[in-house]
């Protein structure tokens, strides 16, 4: 089972997209903060993929939770949500390999399928 860290602000959004990653096969960590994420991120032996949302309370944004991460394992899938995507890309370009940028609305199935492919976890056929 591939590990997911869902950052996000918004418990809603947050507990709605956690049980779509479950039904599709993810282990779900789950971070409201980017803060907390990057805390998290320093105690984990490993992650496969990460979501985040760009803006949310704290002194660290989506962005600074990708580069935590990428730090921390290299190649590790991340997925970047946001509202305000144009000077958000300028921020994403220094990733290697890149970052997917999804804009929001977005549709939890979309994305979902879309971490089941980077993080190369099987579909799930329940």
């Amino acid at each position: 089972m591939n590990r997911l860290l869902l950052v996000e602000d918004e418990s809603l959004v947050r507990m709605v997209a956690r049980e779509v990653f479950q039904d599709d096969g993810f282990e779900v960590l789950e971070a409201e903060t980017g803060d907390e994420a990057i805390q998290m991120l320093d105690d984990l032996d490993h992650v496969d993929i990460v979501v985040t949302d760009v803006r949310m309370p704290g002194r660290h944004d989506g962005v600074d939770v990708a580069l935590h991460a990428r730090l921390r394992f290299p190649r590790v899938p991340v997925i970047v949500a946001t509202g305000y995507a144009t000077n958000i890309r300028d921020r994403l370009r220094q990733f290697d390999p890149s970052a997917v940028l999804v804009e929001k609305p977005y549709r939890l199935d979309r994305l979902a399928e879309l971490a089941r492919a980077l993080s190369g976890s099987p579909q799930n056929n329940q």
